[in-house]
């Protein structure tokens, strides 16, 4: 189990680092060569690998790489890609050619969404029904941590390593991080046909949506992520609002908040274990919507420190429960021939509630204020949890 765990939080590690490094350092250098806010707002199309990655998951599911296994060899080459363009992304000069590091960025977007559908098929097939709780855990905490290192671990080597040796560090990491996998042995499974036509390669989404109770499922994907995305989303510049300066707000969301989510993450694994998939899902979710109540503390002025860090701490870490309980869910909706494409799918479902609530939370909350957007979101999320006992009853969930 413990080679399992490793294994499974080296790969959800790597995956979050690059991208999360070139969230953070690219529109700070576009800006400093005087690009306009608006192109720079257009960087969120370089993500949409990572929301449309479902497209490609069947082929995926259906292929191997000779002589590296199937999920496995998916993950050495996607990994390996995203190792190789940062190496090349240090050799670019940054006044001059802000065009190939926007390449760059959207090739490290398009390996590492790739390669997450490989890992996820690989968490399914490699994680017994009862080791899914922890499992889970171990990668909610692995991608916080990655956001830790490529956020905020990268961002102080760049102010002393420079652009280059940062991107050179990155690159070690990634290739650390893969060592685990390269000596993992993967279970011999039976690979599909290749497809012939169009009807087969659509053949695991017709089965996928006709499961029992599957539509109902997909509501709840939708809403369930929904106050906290608008909380995440509505917090910074409400934080900023009441007087905070970008280093307290880095400190507190970038380091303070992920750390939260780490130890949220783990307890949840293993209170999963205890409770029970469907139990744990609902009373995180139930928790988790009350919790994100405390938000509207800051929302009404209490924006002394001590109130402040409770409540991130607070929220963060009941937060990261609710999403390490639904990650278990849907990977128990993901059978192990099609695991690539049944989990991404959800996954991309779920983007979609990300994308939706993120760009309508920001319009909600100035024209009826934060406080009252973020009552509708718990409103909203609270019915996707209330949704769960029916969606599980179709499934005889226990």
């Amino acid at each position: 189990m413990l080679a399992k765990l490793i294994l499974l939080a080296t790969l959800y590690i790597s995956q979050y680092i690059p991208t999360t490094f070139f969230i953070q350092t690219v529109p700070v250098l576009m800006r400093q060569q005087n690009w306009s806010l608006s192109a720079i707002g257009f960087l969120g199309f370089l993500a949409i690998p990572s929301a449309l990655k479902f497209l490609w998951a069947p082929m995926v599911d259906r292929y191997q790489l000779p002589k590296l296994g199937h999920y496995r060899g998916w993950v050495i080459c996607f990994q390996s890609l995203a190792i190789v363009t940062l190496l090349l992304t240090a050799t670019l000069n940054l006044q001059t050619n802000i065009p190939g590091l926007l390449v760059s960025m959207f090739l490290v977007f398009l390996f590492s969404a790739s390669q997450d559908i490989a890992t996820d098929a690989l968490a399914v097939n490699l994680l017994k029904p009862q080791e899914r709780g922890i499992g889970n855990a171990i990668q909610a905490s692995g991608n916080f941590l990655g956001a830790i290192i490529g956020g905020g671990v990268a961002l102080i080597m760049l102010e002393r390593a420079g652009f280059r040796g940062t991107l050179l560090l990155l690159a070690l990491t990634l290739f650390i991080c893969l060592i685990p996998v390269l000596f993992h042995q993967e279970r011999h499974r039976p690979v599909l046909a290749s497809p012939q036509t169009g009807k087969a390669y659509l053949q695991p989404f017709i089965q996928f949506f006709a499961r029992s109770g599957m539509q109902l499922w997909l509501v709840i994907l939708l809403l369930y992520m929904i106050s906290e995305n608008v909380s995440v989303t509505l917090l910074r510049p409400l934080l900023v609002d009441r007087g905070l300066s970008f280093a307290d707000v880095g400190v507190l969301l970038g380091i303070v908040s992920y750390v939260a989510r780490i130890i949220g993450a783990l307890s949840a694994g293993l209170l999963i274990g205890r409770w029970g998939h469907k139990r744990s899902l609902i009373v995180f979710g139930v928790v988790a919507n009350l919790a994100a109540l405390l938000f509207i503390l800051p929302a009404i002025g209490l924006s002394d420190p001590f109130t402040l860090y409770t409540i991130c701490i607070v929220v963060s870490g009941l937060q990261s429960m609710a999403y390490t309980a639904l990650l278990t869910a849907m990977m128990d909706r993901s059978q192990p021939e099609t695991a690539g494409t049944d989990y991404t799918t959800q996954i991309s479902v779920v983007f979609v509630g990300v994308v939706a609530s993120t760009v309508l939370g920001g319009l909600v909350a100035e024209a009826i204020g934060y406080a009252t957007t973020l009552v509708l979101g718990i409103g909203l999320s609270l019915t996707g949890v209330f949704l769960i006992p029916k969606a599980s009853k179709s499934r005889n969930d226990s």
